[in-house]
């Protein structure tokens, strides 16, 4: 009996630590206003997509993505830069929101847009990031 009742509290604590490791280290969603809030105007595109972690997507793949998530935008628009033509349009499309950033012909931020929004529920491990606060 004490020999199952060990065995039994080793299984649990590797489930714990497992779920544990699996919390700290899964990916974080970094398309967010305060990821938003580090962009400045002038930033090369490679320093962009350090802050966000990927490359941006063009116009028509960003079309086909959002009609096919069905993201929903909520809340205002943020916006800083002119308001003009835009030169070059890379988007970012996370859970919940999406990043629009103007790029001049030398590939440096002219305009950043953040639209809050979504189309995917949380997962289970985001669900509990959230409640936690982290």
């Amino acid at each position: 009996m004490k020999r199952k009742l060990k065995w039994l509290a080793i299984v649990l604590a590797i489930l714990l630590l497992g779920f544990g490791t699996a919390l700290f280290l899964w990916p974080r969603d970094r398309i967010t206003a305060e990821s938003w809030q580090k962009i400045r105007i002038g930033m090369t595109e490679k320093e962009v997509e350090s802050i966000l972690g990927k490359r941006g997507i063009d116009e028509d793949l960003a079309d086909e993505e959002l009609t096919k998530s069905a993201f929903k935008v909520k809340g205002p628009e943020l916006m800083e830069g002119p308001d003009s033509f835009p030169e070059t349009l890379k988007y970012w499309i996370g859970r919940s929101g999406i990043i629009v950033i103007d790029f001049d012909r030398h590939y440096h931020v002219r305009v950043k847009v953040y639209r809050e929004g979504g189309s995917e529920k949380p997962t289970f491990i985001d669900g509990i990031r959230d409640w936690l606060g982290w």
